[in-house]
């Protein structure tokens, strides 16, 4: 009997220690940046997420082999559009949405790569604290790598790689929970 008892101790201890998959906010906003090396593509901007409503607003600067180019980009997922506005030439393209929305946020099936820091765990305050995953996903078909905070489950880092597309790794800085603006999902007149 008291074997038992360990036994099923010793598991609630092994299985307590497995680290769950943890929640993503869902609203919020940030910058970041974005790198394909293979395409020679880098693109700095400001990103609006609501994952509630599938919708995404970038404001990029898009650098593609020595081109420089602007461009305010919205994805309605719910409604299948996406709208680009180029801030340069002021010209909208709108068209139908290629891809199926792809959450930030940690799969249920992602594996876990443990715990590292982002600068040091030595000195209080040096560091932040980070949760590595990675996996497959089947739409659109690919690997991925993600970290997001410890505390809070923000996303830090994002690597997807697809045969279609190749590999893209993104980077999310200043990160704020919620949406400061609603209207930015709205699309630009000049689009209209």
């Amino acid at each position: 009997m008291k074997l038992l008892v360990f036994l099923v101790a010793a598991c609630a201890v092994v299985y307590g220690q497995e680290p769950q998959p943890c929640i993503a906010p869902k609203l919020w906003e940030a910058r970041m940046s974005r790198i394909d090396p293979a395409k020679r593509f880098y693109e700095r901007a400001r990103i609006s997420y609501d994952a509630i409503n599938r919708r995404v607003r970038i404001i990029e600067e898009v650098n593609i082999k020595e081109q420089r180019d602007f461009f305010d980009v919205l994805f309605l997922h719910e409604v299948g559009k996406e709208y680009k506005f180029n801030l340069r030439t002021k010209e909208c393209a709108v068209s139908a949405i290629a891809e199926p929305f792809r959450p930030f946020e940690v799969p249920p099936n992602a594996t876990s790569f443990g715990e590292s820091y982002i600068g040091t765990g030595a000195f209080p305050g040096e560091g932040v604290l980070i949760t590595l995953w990675g996996g497959e996903v089947e739409q659109p078909a690919g690997r991925y790598m993600a970290t997001f905070t410890n505390s809070g489950c923000v996303p830090v880092e994002d690597g997807f790689c697809t045969e279609r597309f190749g590999c893209v790794h993104t980077a999310f800085y200043d990160v704020v929970a919620g949406i400061s603006d609603p209207n930015v999902f709205i699309p630009p007149r000049e689009c209209e």
